[in-house]
């Protein structure tokens, strides 16, 4: 290959590798085994060679894999043992680099069936295309291979199989390569390669970007320049016009009017005009207003586009808060943009979350200063997640990177976000440049501000500190209000929390001289402070780290007996904490912890005052060190009130519980320590109602048969003047006896009993194999949806039906994608998919409820709330419990009728809905007729009868 002038070489062209896959029984290399191995061998980044072999498994092949491969296991029976298959197959790679999707995992099988075949493991360099996405690609939805071959156009027809996945896992890292050596220079890709070494992932990557910095170095001078791709996405939308136009609401919404005019499918609905009016008219009287709008009304619009018209007229602000990151999203990247390229009215909005999402360039910039002192291994792996983003965000927001995982990677992020703490504000060198600041500028001029539940309740909280004053409010899935008011009026404290403050203060390394003790002794030590002085802050920062060593000792033992504590219980993750009497040896350690926090205290003021008794002109830095130390000491109070609060916990108003984090950080304990109050109406009341005049709150599932009251009590609404409150349903447009159906399987026994199960489970078999429909069955439980995955597996992969459940594989988005791309997929969900999903079309035609969605009884804060109201003598089932289901069912419901076009069976699979007395209730607040079966042939015909009759006619009952 030419190397001179004339002929510059690409990257990809100076890559040799091999590129292999393997297809297993399972996840388990210690109890699955290889069915099929590939390697394909590339040569100046083009495939040359091809090594593809089945293995023959000692055991069965499960049937889902046998549908996911497309292996016929008769291939299985005349392929080689695994022993031989691997012999051939290490003698076609020989010592080349080894390139793979998650390439761990395949390695992982081979070197366990090398050596239990009496060989050496392999120890070929490796690299990992997964990770090299993660990396240079922070904003696609996720990283799988079918994301990322799909992301650049190439081809990939037998997913799945071992020869196909390896072709295109060999051609993706050429695509990477060509991308990362084309947008990035030479000093980025030198950072990213200091960074996989000081996270030891020569095994994985540093090879590869050794390479690419070698070839950028040697063509430095002659190679091409280099540009940024495409940026993150802007958190606000500006719409600037010369004048507005004066448009009533009708004028917008009516069949004749601007969205008629300017939408090319436009269905004019009476509902979401009257529902915009109501909100127009609760803006300028000033007053609160709760509107029920049911599915398909559009209440995006009905509630944006009169808050659009009002701040304009008004010169006024209105902030939108949702409950989930999806609808706000959906508001802000796609609802907003159509408003503005409709509404011939000027608007500003900004999207805005939580303080702690967003990156802190004062702190960033620190961070990396630290990484040529070296790193922690933990450090330097977050920081590669976080680099590219880092470049090329717009708005700072973490929550779009979508490599960087902050449960994982907790406590490296809290030294780099954004903390009110620790903000200098106008002093800071990064002012102009900070995230958060530029943002609350935009919020200031904002008509509309998009914002969420918990940032909402915090920011009252902090008192208007990011929102501003604002009069004007909407509350969209208002029902979910309560919920977050509990969990963001309460705490949780967990290990990385306190661990990252004594961090601020002084590293646990004593090897590294970090923190703002050692910041402190830098500066004192080129200041001109009298010797005394010196000696003084030397004494206190000494007794402070000798106080930090004898702390970590203290939350080490009370957060490692909180999480045994909580395992032992066997209460699936939670252990609520009904008296402190119980236990003793977490509450010895607690109260340990409370006196030695009382000394740090004392120590942190001494500091502080000493520090404030300097000539602040004498000491380099003065300012920053002043306010760094007052930051740290508001924060330790701010702990230490949480810390009294679960020492003298408030049992009978507040609960508290000890949980354990399902996905750990590193080693570290993983137990938190939660509380939080059990009714939050007064808390609304004094810190929402009293305070802001005008508040729409809006949801598909806010009244029961026809009355607010239940969601009134919940949300303290009934503590303030009714004069206030307005109210509205505005019903659906669409024709639920006509397009939907409810049906009840009445001679199923009732789920405690012994036979439930197996009959349930023939039930749903039986009904999956006489229908060819987009099926998705809900669940209010793990147990539950398990069974009915072991069950019927083998009779969907039969009937060659796409089958993806919760928690098997896959993300919750990605699965849903896949389900909606098939017009007969089967999906298993729990409680995330009783709510926010969209699917409209023939992918979702039988919703089946497996069970009527009752709120686990032991989950603490139901728990505490049942104790309460038992306390005071009032029916916690039917004060509770049966309205909270009732609104779930409804939620449930809301998922299978998306569309006019759309038509469905909702089916209950819990008998109680027509054997109980309160079974009447959940009959009556559904939209559509209910179907009660007394048999499993009359069921199955029903359903069968619905979906063979034309649309629109023939199927009433």
């Amino acid at each position: 290959m030419t190397t001179g002038i004339d002929h510059v070489p690409v990257f990809w062209e100076t890559l040799d590798f091999v590129a292999i896959d393997t297809e297993t029984t399972g996840l388990d290399y210690e109890k699955c085994e290889i069915i099929e191995l590939a390697a394909i061998r590339f040569e100046h980044g083009k495939e040359v060679a091809r090594f593809d072999t089945f293995a023959k498994p000692k055991g069965s092949m499960p049937k889902f894999i046998e549908y996911l491969t497309h292996i016929n296991p008769a291939d299985l029976k005349t392929a080689p043992p695994v022993k031989e298959a691997l012999k051939d197959f290490r003698e076609f790679i020989g010592d080349s680099v080894l390139v793979g999707h998650n390439v761990g995992f395949d390695l992982g099988f081979i070197n366990h069936y090398l050596v239990r075949s009496g060989e050496f493991p392999l120890k070929n360099n490796s690299w990992d295309t997964s990770e090299l996405a993660r990396i240079y690609f922070p904003f696609t939805n996720d990283h799988k291979l079918s994301s990322m071959v799909s992301l650049f156009g190439l081809r990939l027809d037998n997913a799945h199989r071992a020869d196909a996945d390896a072709t295109v896992t060999g051609e993706l890292l050429v695509a990477i390569a060509t991308h990362a050596s084309t947008h990035y220079s030479m000093m980025t890709n030198a950072r990213l390669l200091d960074l996989s070494r000081q996270a030891l992932l020569t095994d994985t990557l540093t090879g590869f970007f050794a390479r690419m910095v070698d070839h950028q170095r040697r063509y430095a001078l002659v190679g091409q320049k280099h540009t940024l791709p495409e940026k993150g996405r802007e958190n606000v939308i500006e719409h600037t016009l010369d004048k507005a136009e004066n448009l009533s609401i009708d004028s917008i919404f009516s069949s004749e009017g601007l969205f008629a005019d300017k939408f090319p499918k436009f269905e004019f609905r009476a509902g979401q005009m009257d529902m915009a009016n109501r909100v127009n008219e609760a803006f300028e009287q000033e007053k609160f207003l709760c509107v029920e709008a049911g599915t398909g009304v559009g209440k995006s619009f009905s509630y944006l586009v009169p808050a659009i018209a009002f701040a304009n007229a008004k010169s006024a602000k209105v902030v939108v808060s949702t409950n989930t990151k999806n609808l706000q999203e959906q508001l802000f990247y796609k609802d907003l943009p159509q408003l503005r390229e409709m509404l011939p009215i000027p608007f500003k909005a900004a999207l805005v979350k939580g303080r702690e999402n967003y990156i802190c360039e004062r702190r960033w910039e620190e961070m990396l200063l630290e990484q040529s002192k070296g790193l922690t291994p933990y450090e330097a792996h977050a920081l590669l997640y976080l680099h590219i983003w880092k470049m090329l965000t717009r708005c700072g927001d973490v929550s779009e990177n979508s490599s960087f995982d902050r449960t994982r990677f907790s406590i490296l992020w809290r030294k780099v976000c954004s903390d009110r703490y620790l903000c200098a504000n106008r002093k800071c060198p990064h002012y102009k440049n900070c995230f958060v600041m530029s943002l609350r500028k935009h919020i200031e001029s904002a008509s509309v501000v998009v914002a969420n539940h918990s940032l909402l309740l915090a920011d009252l909280k902090a008192e208007n500190t990011t929102l501003g004053e604002y009069k004007y409010l909407v509350v969209d899935e208002a029902h979910n209000l309560m919920a977050t008011a509990a969990k963001s009026l309460g705490f949780e404290i967990g290990y990385a929390d306190i661990v990252n403050l004594f961090n601020n203060l002084s590293s646990a390394h004593k090897r590294r001289q970090s923190g703002f003790l050692h910041l402190l002794e830098f500066n004192l030590s080129k200041s001109l402070i009298p010797a005394s002085g010196k000696e003084h802050i030397s004494a206190i920062s000494k007794n402070l780290e000798t106080h930090l060593d004898g702390m970590r000792k203290i939350i080490l033992a009370l957060f490692s007996e909180a999480g045994l504590n909580c395992e032992k219980s066997g209460s699936f993750g939670k252990l609520r904490i009904k008296r402190v009497e119980d236990y003793r040896a977490l509450y010895h350690q607690i109260s340990a912890l409370v006196k030695a926090w009382k000394d740090f205290q004392k120590e942190l003021r001494a500091l502080s005052n000493v520090l404030s008794s300097f000539n602040g002109k004498q000491v380099p830095n003065y300012d920053n060190l002043i306010e760094t130390s007052s930051a740290i000491e508001m924060r330790a109070a701010e702990m230490e009130g949480g810390i009294l609060a679960i020492d003298s916990p408030a049992l009978d108003y507040y609960a508290l519980w000890i949980e354990n984090n399902p996905k750990p950080d590193r080693n570290i304990p993983s137990a938190s320590i939660c509380y939080a109050p059990i009714e939050v109406g007064d808390h609304l009341k004094r810190m929402l109602y009293d305070n802001v005049p005008c508040i729409v709150f809006t949801s598909a599932t806010l009244a029961l048969r026809g009355s607010f009251k239940y969601f009134y009590a919940q949300s303290g609404l009934n503590l303030i003047d009714d004069k206030r409150i307005s109210e509205a349903i505005v019903e659906s447009p669409f024709d639920f006896d006509t397009q939907s159906r409810l049906m009840v399987a009445s001679f199923l026994p009732e789920h405690k009993d012994s036979f439930f199960i197996n009959q349930a489970l023939g039930c749903i078999e039986q009904i999956l194999t006489s229908t060819n429909v987009g099926t998705m069955i809900l669940f209010t439980s793990y147990k539950d949806l398990n069974a009915v995955y072991d069950h019927i597996g083998d009779t969907l992969y039969h009937n060659n039906r796409p089958f993806y459940a919760q928690g098997k594989a896959g993300s919750r988005s990605s699965i849903l994608e896949e389900f909606k791309r098939h017009g007969n997929a089967v999906l298993l969900g729990t409680n995330s998919f009783w709510e926010g999903v969209d699917i409209q079309g023939e992918s979702l035609s039988l919703l089946i409820l497996f069970k009527i969605p009752f709120q686990v009884p032991s989950e603490p804060i139901v728990e505490a709330f049942i104790d309460k109201l038992e306390r005071e003598n009032k029916d916690s089932f039917m004060h509770y419990m049966l309205p909270n289901a009732l609104l779930k069912l409804r939620q449930g419901f809301g998922r299978l009728i998306r569309s006019r076009r759309d038509r469905g069976i909702v089916l209950i699979m819990d008998s109680r809905v027509s054997n109980k007395r309160y079974g009447e209730y959940f009959k009556q607040v559904l939209p559509t007729a209910c179907v009660e079966t007394k048999n499993e042939l009359e069921l199955i015909s029903g359903i069968a009868r619905f979906f063979n009759a034309p649309p629109g006619g023939g199927h009433r009952p």
